[in-house]
């Protein structure tokens, strides 16, 4: 940042040598140098110098304040920004986590469900494996029945082939004609 030397401003203004040259009387009174109308335009110079001088150093003190002005304004507005993305970062981890705490919920339910279906399936398994050696019983039955039926059979044919072979046939029956 630019800063003035006051002191230095003031010795290019009002140069050490010019300032407090009197010559004074026997009496101890100021005595009149012949060029009073020269110091007083150089006097006035100097007041117009000492003026230039202060607007100089006020339009920079100006310019100071409004840079430092804009540059406080851009940092606000950095800071703003920065606060706006880290309240959207926040509300986006905020809905992560709550995504991440209704997935684990889901996965908890699901593998909750995964366990009860697996139990249901070994039960079923197991019914049908139940139902299956049932199946295989009452087929070695149906088996053992439908030969032991068709032993009945051959033997119910056998006792009706001996009674046909051992009774009478009507013909033996008949009275003669």
């Amino acid at each position: 940042m630019n800063s003035i030397d006051v002191n230095q401003l003031a010795r290019k203004i009002v140069p050490r040598d010019d300032v407090g040259v009197h010559s004074m009387d026997v009496d101890g009174h100021e005595r009149e140098s012949a060029s009073s109308n020269d110091k007083a335009a150089v006097a006035l110079e100097m007041v117009s110098e000492a003026a230039a001088a202060i607007r100089e150093l006020e339009e920079q003190s100006a310019q100071a304040v409004a840079r430092a002005q804009d540059l406080a304004n851009s940092i606000v507005n950095q800071l703003e920004a920065a606060e706006a993305r880290a309240e959207r970062a926040e509300t986006a981890q905020r809905d992560a986590e709550t995504a991440v705490q209704e997935l684990s919920a889901a996965l908890a339910r699901t593998r909750s469900d995964l366990e009860i279906a697996r139990r249901q399936l070994a039960k079923k398994s197991e019914e049908l494996s139940q139902t299956e050696d049932r199946l295989r019983l009452s087929e070695a039955d149906a088996r053992a029945a439908h030969q032991r039926s068709a032993e009945a059979n051959a033997k119910i044919e056998q006792i009706f082939e001996a009674i046909r072979t051992q009774l009478p046939s009507r013909e033996d029956l008949s009275p003669a004609n």
